[in-house]
């Protein structure tokens, strides 16, 4: 694979290719991405999927989520920050600092002369696996070369080798791997690893980098060239608009543009095979500034550096399609990604936008034609069939879908490193309980062992407390003293009405009211975080979800990825002669349009028509009218799932679209001279074989 794909080995001055763009990308979080929870079983699931396609076996739809992709970049694999207590920061879970030697005479050395440590000190060093949950954008930035040792099964570093080697070898053609890559900023752990030298000052995250410093910005460097070296063939930029500087000729804050392009031109170098990395970036300047959402273009970097990519618009953004009219509402962005989005990074669910879905509030004006609750509304919002095929099988661009949206997990931001601040982020995340959790799920004998062992055996008493003590929370400030205060007030034999601060905690008092609850203090208030943190992230497990990944949906997304593929020309931009519009109104809006190949080599027509249900009511749609196009010469190249083409797309001229559906059109297959049909182009699908309509 190296061979192929880097410069010729042995000769200096050859120019160093730089790996092609892929053609879409599947986002995985290796912790929650198969039952064992680390790279060596992500790695046994690919081998599993790349053994059966070798041997013509079928996949489940499960396995099918994971294929038709060319690329996939994994959620960060760094080492993040340790186990943490509000008390103290000398002791951790997997490290501690030493207090400095006391004097002592050695070799007669004079008693005063100095700290001069004893021969025979013994420091007693214990190796266990870290058992850290976290998204991985939490690192102290020390270590960043190597992988985190909690997504190592057997504790080997070579499993990221073995894993990108399964990934290079797959046997339905080679898959690249893209690392996600945090040097934008350090959480406040990394003070206590790394010298001053490093940091520059507090930002909301943890600590800024001195990127500016000479020795600081090649070790930088030097870390990602050892981290890439495992053989990955792309990065991924965290953060791009973070890195700021304060120029003092300009006396303005500025971007270090030159130090990310110096990060997409490290080389990598294995065994003399040297290549550089294709490169993403994600880069929202001018966040966090008010009104970023609008000024943001996603171009600077992408236009300073030719053939990278940045993240567009809409998976950048913070995007809330579970509201009725969200896609009009995005019309502009949308207009954006279709006329120059071909170096953005495309599509709507990611670790970002999914958990972003859970924080909108549930009384809002939900699109519920998307689902009777509110997780099934936020599941067919972020895997929406409608989206996918306008951003897969229309749209300019590199699509990239997430894996736990894909399969309909749940996904939330979990951390279990963190006492001080704990409970404050359970508080910030109380809204997965009401989208993502069904009280279905919850009533389940294996989910949500922590919590149910502190006494929340009913899901409505979770949820309920969960707010309350959001909402206290929210009253005091955050301090935990006052929270525990107010717990006491109002829960348990001791409350007292009249002086209960927050009715909705009074309002839990009832016979069966846990004793946990009862006798709420601080550290019952952060074992309470802890078990809400560990028990939702284990329930962000795909393989926990297999059995209900429809197959018609899994079907549909495998030929949607496969048209793509066929496709490469849907890359580019759209031209003059292609067309793209809407339908929109009080009651629904539509997406439709045509493409033809840009740089057509033959003289067989490479078009593609589509149109796509966003959001609102029914409509018999009329595309042969808004694109003048004579349907008869048109036929359908791949319908969302509910939709039966034998029954629903009798008649291309007009049918009707139900939110979230849509069709591919592919013109038909001229006659040849002989009198015969060509074959189609692609093959007509229908992901609901039985026609019925969901």
């Amino acid at each position: 694979y190296l061979r192929r794909t880097a410069a010729p080995k042995g000769v200096p001055d050859v120019e160093v290719p730089r790996i092609p763009t892929p053609t879409n990308i599947l986002q995985i979080h290796v912790k929650t991405a198969s039952p064992e929870g680390t790279l060596e079983g992500l790695t046994q699931v690919y081998k599993q999927i790349s053994a059966k396609l070798a041997a013509g076996e079928l996949l489940t739809p499960l396995e099918e989520t994971y294929v038709g992709y060319d690329a996939v970049q994994l959620l960060p694999v760094e080492p993040t920050i340790e186990y943490r207590r509000e008390d103290t920061n000398i002791d951790h879970e997997l490290f501690a600092i030493p207090p400095e030697p006391e004097e002592c005479e050695v070799n007669g050395a004079e008693p005063g002369a100095g700290h001069v440590p004893s021969e025979t000190t013994v420091i007693d060093v214990t190796l266990r696996k870290s058992d850290t949950q976290n998204w991985g954008y939490d690192v102290p930035i020390l270590g960043s070369a190597a992988t985190n040792p909690a997504v190592l099964g057997s504790l080997r570093p070579d499993e990221v080798v073995e894993f990108i080697a399964i990934l290079h070898n797959f046997s339905a053609g080679p898959i690249q791997l893209i690392y996600d890559l945090v040097y934008g900023h350090a959480d406040n752990q990394g003070i206590e690893l790394l010298t001053q030298q490093f940091f520059k000052g507090p930002n909301m995250y943890g600590q800024d980098l001195n990127h500016q410093l000479p020795q600081v910005r090649a070790i930088l460097l030097e870390m990602q060239r050892r981290k890439i070296n495992t053989g990955a063939d792309g990065i991924r930029v965290d953060g791009g608009q973070d890195f700021r500087f304060f120029n003092p000729l300009s006396g303005r804050v500025e971007q270090d543009d030159v130090y990310l392009l110096a990060m997409s031109d490290v080389e990598q170098n294995i065994q003399g095979y040297r290549r550089l990395m294709f490169t993403i970036f994600e880069d929202g300047r001018p966040w966090p500034e008010e009104g970023w959402e609008e000024k943001s273009t996603y171009r600077e970097l992408v236009d300073a550096k030719p053939g990278s990519f940045q993240w567009g618009p809409l998976i950048f953004a913070h995007n809330t399609p579970t509201l009725k009219g969200f896609w009009d509402k995005k019309w502009r962005r949308v207009c954006e990604v279709v006329f120059q989005g071909d170096h953005w990074i495309t599509g709507c669910g990611n670790h970002d936008t999914v958990r972003r879905g859970n924080q909108i509030d549930p009384d809002a004006d939900i699109n519920w034609n998307l689902g009777k609750t509110l997780p099934e509304v936020l599941t067919n919002a972020y895997n929406n069939s409608g989206t996918l095929l306008w951003v897969h099988g229309f749209s300019p661009g590199l699509p990239m879908d997430f894996l736990n949206a894909s399969v309909g997990a749940p996904w939330g931001f979990f951390r279990n490193t963190d006492d001080r601040y704990g409970v404050k982020v359970v508080s910030e995340e109380v809204g997965f309980l009401d989208w993502q959790i069904e009280p279905e799920l919850y009533s389940r004998a294996e989910a949500f062992p922590r919590l149910k062992g502190l006494g929340f055996q009913e899901f409505d008493q979770l949820r309920d407390f969960a707010h309350a003590l959001s909402e206290a929370m929210v009253e005091t400030d955050y301090d935990l003293q006052e929270v525990a205060k107010i717990c006491q007030h109002c829960l348990g034999s001791g409350s007292d009405p009249e002086v209960c601060e927050i009715p909705a905690l009074e309002d839990l008092n009832e016979p069966n009211l846990p004793l946990f609850l009862a006798t709420l203090d601080v550290p019952k208030l952060k074992a309470f975080a802890m078990a809400f943190m560990e028990d939702g992230h284990d329930m962000c497990n795909v393989s926990r979800y297999g059995e209900d990944v429809h197959p018609h949906r899994s079907h549909f997304g495998v030929r949607l990825r496969q048209f793509r593929q066929e496709h490469p020309w849907l890359r580019e931009n759209l031209t003059g002669r292609d067309r793209f519009n809407r339908i929109s109104d009080d009651e629904r809006t539509i997406f439709y349009g045509y493409r033809s190949h840009p740089h057509p080599e033959t003289d067989e027509p490479q078009e593609v028509a589509m149109i796509a249900h966003m959001g609102g009511e029914p409509m018999t749609v009329n595309l042969g009218d808004w694109l003048q196009l004579t349907m008869d010469e048109w036929q359908v190249a791949i319908a969302t799932p509910g939709i039966s083409p034998q029954r629903d797309l009798k008649d291309l001229r007009a049918f009707q679209l139900q939110d979230g559906e849509g069709v591919l059109f592919i013109p038909k297959p001229r006659s040849t001279p002989g009198g015969g049909a060509q074959p189609a182009e692609a093959a007509t699908l229908s992901a609901d074989p039985l026609g019925h309509r969901s």
